[in-house]
């Protein structure tokens, strides 16, 4: 069953995988948020109440709690937004660079820490795929 219990499984994996030398400083939070046509992720920093740090809260699309979206895909979202927390935004790490996207640096951070083949998934399934299981969930 795909719950927030699985999904900081599923961090933990991917830290440990391909981001074994980013230091974690702070608390991250994962955690099914809200349905999204064409977000599916997100990364903030936010101070909470009983944490001495800012917490980091990485929040994945809940459609993606329906298990015939594939593991690759939630995998490939982790990935992005832990990318995005090991250059420094929306974490205590020094900020590597000025924008978060800019330049392709989160595909290249990826596909250098040897996920590339995940990205690759993950991308066909969206461009195959991901059009039909909208609307398959009436939502286009």
């Amino acid at each position: 069953m795909r719950d927030n219990k699985w999904l900081a499984e599923q961090l933990d994996h991917i830290h440990s995988t391909y981001f074994a030398d980013v230091p974690i400083e702070n608390t991250i939070l994962v955690r099914f948020g809200r349905e999204s046509r064409t977000r599916f992720g997100s990364i903030i920093a936010k101070p909470t109440a009983g944490y001495r740090l800012p917490v980091t809260y990485i929040t994945i699309n809940s459609l993606f709690k329906d298990e015939t979206v594939p593991e690759y895909v939630i995998q490939g979202t982790l990935l992005h937004e832990f990318a995005h927390y090991a250059h420094g935004f929306h974490s205590p790490l020094k900020q590597k660079y000025r924008y978060p996207h800019k330049g392709g640096i989160v595909n290249r951070e990826i596909r250098t820490r040897g996920a590339g083949d995940i990205l690759k998934l993950q991308t066909r399934w969206i461009k195959d795929v991901y059009r039909d299981f909208l609307k398959s969930k009436d939502l286009l």
